[in-house]
């Protein structure tokens, strides 16, 4: 074969090899922005693909949210800046915020305010010792259970004074879980037996001296106080020989005439109960309650609970001595 023939076949061969090679190039796939930087910071923090999708997954409902807000194990949350807002509930137990989330914000109120319907005309204010212009609730126990919750709550810590409670039995106070203690609290005051285990409420005097109570409230049975009783005259017998216990002479209580007797009556219904709350507040802080007749307090409630008016002479003060 002549050479010029085998330069011209080494020259052909060479060209299809060259032409193969381009054939088999590799086609790039275009990233895009989100990818990339996807890529980029699970590169940097050792995240898998999977969770990446998760905290997508996360923020596709709610793109706007920032993951440091997010808390996976709470319910709720409020976070400094957002006025009290609570957050909304986020994805299985986490919360995000309320207005990242597009959830409404629930403000609490810091008066404590409710809103209440005017059904009782105006004139009716004096009556329900309230001012004329003050907003009145859908019916007497409903406004003064707002009352009672929104002065107490409004209370500053040193206003709140120190109660010694004594049931029907005497020097026998109550536990934390009774109803006595709790409408203690309502009133805006504290328990002093609040700490005393269920089986040693019975006390001593030189113990509610030691406490030094500044208000206390003795329970009396119905036959000195309640309902029917029109005369104050036992009452006042078994108030003088309540304060007269040895060393009570000096108890803050007593020095300041905050002492009441409560008729068992006023236990055992809850419009009494709400009455008993009213004079007990009234009794320690009387400027806050300074608008307040408890006497027409009670008489509104007991009218609404029963359909009617009500006798009798439920409680009594140590100031009427």
């Amino acid at each position: 074969m002549p050479a010029r023939m085998k330069k011209y076949l080494l020259l052909l061969s060479l060209c299809l090899v060259l032409t193969g090679c381009r054939a088999r190039i590799i086609q790039s796939v275009p990233l895009d922005a989100e990818t990339v930087e996807s890529a980029g910071e699970n590169a940097g923090s050792g995240q898998t693909e999977t969770d990446a999708g998760e905290n997508r997954d996360r923020t596709r409902e709610n793109p706007q949210a920032k993951q440091k807000e997010f808390d996976e194990n709470a319910a709720v949350e409020i976070v400094a800046g957002t006025d009290r807002a609570l957050h909304g509930p986020g994805e299985g137990e986490g919360a995000y915020t309320a207005v990242d989330s597009g959830l409404p914000a629930a403000r609490l109120n810091a008066d404590v305010k409710e809103t209440a319907r005017q059904t009782v005309a105006a004139k009716e204010s004096d009556r329900m010792g309230t001012a004329e212009d003050a907003e009145m609730a859908d019916s007497a126990f409903r406004y003064y259970t707002v009352l009672l919750k929104e002065r107490s709550e409004s209370l500053y810590v040193c206003k709140r004074l120190n109660l010694y409670w004594e049931t029907a039995e005497d020097r026998v106070t109550v536990y934390k879980t009774s109803d006595e203690h709790q409408l203690i609290l309502d009133a805006g005051a504290y328990d002093v037996s609040a700490r005393l285990l269920p089986e040693n409420l019975k006390v001593d005097d030189g113990w509610v001296c030691r406490k030094n109570p500044e208000i206390m409230v003795k329970i009396v049975p119905k036959s000195i106080l309640g309902g029917g009783v029109l005369s104050a005259a036992a009452a006042s017998s078994e108030l003088q020989t309540f304060i007269s216990r040895p060393g009570w002479q000096e108890i803050d209580a007593v020095k300041n005439k905050r002492v009441l007797l409560l008729s068992q009556d006023m236990l055992e219904a809850p419009h009494l109960r709400l009455a008993a709350g009213l004079v007990i507040a009234k009794a320690a802080n009387p400027e806050v309650y300074a608008d307040v007749d408890t006497a027409q307090a009670l008489k509104a409630l007991t009218e609404e609970a029963t359909g009617m008016a009500g006798e009798g002479v439920y409680y009594f003060s140590m100031n009427e001595l």
